[in-house]
């Protein structure tokens, strides 16, 4: 058996041998390859959309004659017309230290104006009366505001509450009387809420000068400053007096205004006319807006006179740096 086997395994070593062929080792040749950038290719075309019905005219309705609210407007058409481009010069009043860097801030081409006393324009501050307002935060409706003010026999009082949750009641009082600039406040008062009362004095006597109880220092008081709040019924004033200068669109006022520890120019600019509905109905408005003081400055003031309501502001909103918003809009008039 194993004799069978390796004689086997003898002829199968034979037959490889001589069937054996030698395996050619040359090297296969290298191929250059080219890589060939697919092109884009355009999306098909949508499809085309059916074209749309004719519409059907609806029969004319007439329109009803309805009669407008007292002290209303109905919603007009904007005929604001653009300024020259100029840029704001005059100041009411005679600027501080700070009017040139408020002045060099204001980026938008205005209109210049002088102040009364200056170039003769008829100044009438607005009669006595007390409007109400809502009063918001962020857009959420808080309290109810009020403004009270008084104008007669040469002098005014100028008063705001507004109660605010949490806080309080925040007031402001100005009060004084008239020059030949317009409103000349002699005191205004800051309460906010549970804090501290302060007062500034107007004071003119020999040598004007305002004083701060707040610091206890005194600045220099500039002919036509007015306070954060007086500077609203001077603008109504100068309205009222030359209503006519409000079709042009960068109209600008610059103001010395003095605050609870300091004075600064405010450069006011009239941006146009718009309308506000109210419960009243519909009100045009002249949008003011305060331009920035000085380079940073991110706090921003509107107002909204109305010239139906003596120029009496209708909506005040105060924009502060960090987003926070308070408004007052208009909802009612009534007697002082």
């Amino acid at each position: 058996m194993l004799v069978a086997v390796f004689v086997a395994h003898l002829f199968l070593a034979l037959w490889v041998a001589g069937h054996r062929t030698t395996l050619d080792d040359k090297p296969v040749p290298s191929i250059p390859i080219t890589l060939i950038p697919l092109k884009p290719v355009a999306p098909p075309p949508p499809p085309l959309a059916p074209p749309p019905p004719k519409p059907v005219p609806a029969p004319p309705r007439p329109a009803p004659a309805v009669q407008p609210p007292p002290d209303t407007l109905a919603a007009p058409a904007t005929t604001d017309t653009p300024g020259p481009q100029a840029a704001s010069e005059t100041v009411a009043g005679s600027s501080d230290a700070s009017g040139a860097t408020a002045s060099e801030a204001a980026a938008p081409a205005s209109v210049p104006l002088t102040a009364a006393a200056a170039n003769g324009d008829k100044f009438d501050p607005p009669p006595s009366v007390t409007l109400t307002y809502d009063a918001l935060m962020n857009g959420v409706r808080n309290q109810t505001g009020q403004l009270h003010w008084v104008n007669e026999n040469g002098h005014y009082q100028l008063r705001i509450s507004v109660p605010i949750i949490f806080f309080g009641t925040f007031e402001f009082v100005s009060e004084g009387g008239y020059d030949a600039n317009g409103i000349a406040p002699s005191r205004y008062v800051e309460k906010r809420g549970r804090r501290a009362e302060y007062v500034t004095e107007f004071r003119r006597d020999a040598t004007p000068a305002l004083h701060f109880s707040r610091s206890g220092q005194s600045v220099p008081l500039a002919p036509g400053a007015q306070d954060r709040f007086s500077v609203m019924m001077q603008l109504a004033g100068y309205a009222r007096g030359n209503p006519e200068r409000y079709t042009q669109v960068g109209v600008t006022h610059e103001f010395t205004v003095a605050d609870t520890d300091s004075s600064e120019v405010w450069p006011v600019q009239y941006v146009g006319s718009e309308t506000m509905t109210t419960p009243q109905g519909y009100v045009e408005t002249r949008h003011f807006t305060r331009l920035p003081r000085k380079a940073g400055d991110e706090r921003r003031v509107d107002i909204w006179l109305a010239p139906s309501l003596d120029w009496l502001p209708v909506r005040v909103k105060q924009t502060e740096p960090s987003g926070t918003e308070f408004e007052l809009i208009f909802t009612q008039k009534s007697a002082p």
